[in-house]
């Protein structure tokens, strides 16, 4: 018994750390033998299994045994140094499964959302309405909101750790003082060495939003450059590039969306009305332009639709209507 949880251990260890591309030439050797081992293939089946019970999917047994020969055949075919080619049309199932081997958040196969690999690039998208937590292959563990592409290619974790973001993301980056991890979007780059962060750039909105909520970040644009300091929010107005910092008083609350919840601290009605049409995939449209600039502070843990506009129009000098099945009305009491 303690032979097989010993064989247990190892064999997990070297699996993640062959996906994560650490793993040394002896160890793809001892990896080898394991694999050719009678216990490895039900070790991994109690281990993965595990996994699909967290997420409440019962998989068939032609897929299990598809990613069990396809899993033995990629590591007896590998030698050392390793360089993984993701899978493609089995991608995502083997996502859900093997999550620490992969660095790929449970719940991505369940929840309809895409990874894929093209051209040697990772491609995370989250459908409208939906969220995605995803574990990238230096560890760092990203939130990524409704919408969200995140895009990253096979150099990550080398000499650097870059991501290109459309959307919103919540980072929580692990320390690596000789790799900075960096976030591109919308001409804006956000550079730390590890820390916790949110940023906010999706295509049609005005602004990019950085929110720093621990440690330390860097904010750049071609003519410009701010380090944040905790509780520290920094708005970059696209059409000239201006800088704003504003103080939060409690900025974690400001990320609450990756708890499922809504937290807003003086956001512009429009601004909010963008939030909801991207989480509901809904319309919203306003009566009279001067409607968008009410602002409107609150956390709101109920995230029904209705609920969440009676709660704002509650507190807020407006009222709504349904247009239609999915076009609101917000308009003057």
């Amino acid at each position: 018994m303690y032979i097989t949880i010993y064989m247990e251990n190892e064999l997990i260890k070297l699996l993640e750390k062959f996906f994560r591309k650490q793993i040394s030439e002896e160890e793809v050797i001892r990896l080898k033998k394991l694999f050719s081992q009678t216990d490895t293939e039900s070790i991994l089946s109690v281990y993965y299994k595990g996994k699909w019970e967290k997420a409440g999917f019962d998989p068939e047994n032609e897929v299990e045994e598809h990613i069990w020969k396809k899993l033995q055949e990629h590591i007896q075919s590998k030698p050392a140094p390793v360089k993984l080619p993701l899978w493609r049309k089995y991608l995502r199932i083997a996502a859900s499964i093997l999550i620490p081997l992969f660095c790929i958040g449970l719940g991505y196969y369940l929840s309809g959302n895409k990874i894929k690999q093209v051209e040697e690039n990772t491609i995370v998208q989250v459908e409208v309405g939906q969220k995605a937590n995803v574990q990238l292959p230096d560890g760092t563990h990203v939130w990524l909101n409704s919408a969200g592409l995140l895009t990253y290619d096979n150099t990550y974790n080398q000499k650097e750790r870059v991501v290109y973001l459309q959307g919103e993301a919540y980072f929580e980056v692990n320390r690596d003082i000789t790799r900075p991890f960096i976030v591109k979007a919308n001409n804006i780059s956000v550079e730390t060495l590890g820390t916790t962060f949110d940023v906010k750039a999706y295509p049609d909105d005005d602004c990019v939003t950085a929110i720093l909520i621990d440690g330390s970040i860097r904010v750049s644009s071609p003519s410009h450059s701010e380090v944040l300091k905790p509780n520290e929010k920094l708005t970059v107005t696209k059409n000239n590039g201006q800088f704003s910092i504003s103080h939060l008083q409690a900025a974690d609350k400001n990320v609450s969306w990756i708890n499922n919840q809504l937290a807003f601290e003086q956001e512009r009605l429009e601004d909010i009305a963008k939030t909801l049409e991207r989480m509901y995939s809904i319309q919203i449209r306003f009566a009279s332009e001067n409607l968008k600039d009410i602002r409107f502070s609150g956390t709101i843990k109920n995230h029904n639709m209705e609920n969440v506009l009676q709660l704002i129009t509650f507190v807020s000098p407006i009222r709504y209507s349904l247009e239609n099945d999915t076009t609101f009305v917000i308009q003057s009491r």
